[in-house]
Order: structure tokens, then sequence, then C-alpha cells
């Protein structure tokens, strides 16, 4: 069972499909503070998105994420490839432990919501 939370975007977090799992305030706050951090890191870069956006998924070990991958594409290979290196590079704090062995997804570039969490599984 998946329950949905609040968070600045949503943060969902999937457990072994029947337990629910809940997320902490700090994984809360993690999360969104890890959003703004990978947002500002792709800013920072330098990377004109020219309107794109790009959905990459983080999974988090112990010290912090442990791999990166694309799942949603802006379209521009170019893109996809410097915003994944930038979120490699990104100087994230250590996740909560109850984040720990989970992936989050965040979609980065230009959108009006501004950055947004989702967490997975």
């Amino acid at each position: 069972m998946n329950r949905l939370l609040s968070l600045t975007g949503a943060l969902l977090i999937a457990t072994a499909g029947v337990s629910v799992a809940q997320a902490s305030p700090g994984s809360d706050a993690w999360v969104a503070k890890s959003g703004a951090a990978l947002q500002t890191t792709v800013a920072d870069a330098g990377l004109a998105s020219g309107g794109k956006s790009v959905k990459i998924r983080v999974k988090l070990g112990a010290s912090g994420p442990s791999a990166v991958r694309i799942v949603e594409s802006s379209g521009s290979t170019d893109f996809d490839s410097a915003v994944k290196d930038a979120a490699r590079k990104a100087d994230l704090a250590r996740p909560p432990s109850d984040l720990v062995g989970r992936t989050v997804t965040f979609t980065l570039g230009d959108q009006a919501s501004g950055p947004s969490a989702t967490g997975a599984q």
C-alpha cells in the first residue's frame, strides 16, 4: 500500500507493497532542501534549460546519493546528461536513516511550480 504524503511538491514513500511507510519531518525537510540544492546546482552550472525540465531518480545510501539516473527526458540528450552530471556532483547532506536505501525522484529545470520531489520505493 502506498500513501501520498504532503511535501513542498509531493513525497511518496512506498515500502514492500503491504506496509505503509511514514516519512519523518526530517525526511520531508531533507527532500525539500535537497531538491532546492539540486536546482541551484543545475543553475550554478550554467545549464540553460530553454524551458525544459528533466526528471531524475536518486538512490540514497547512508552517506548520500549513490546513483542518479534520468527517468523522464527533457527531450535534449545534452541537457539531460549535464543535469545528471551536475546532480552527481551536488553537495547534499546525508539523508535521514528512514530514507537510506530508497529512491527519490526530482524534477529539475524550468517549471512553473519550482523543483518538485517525489519519493519511491
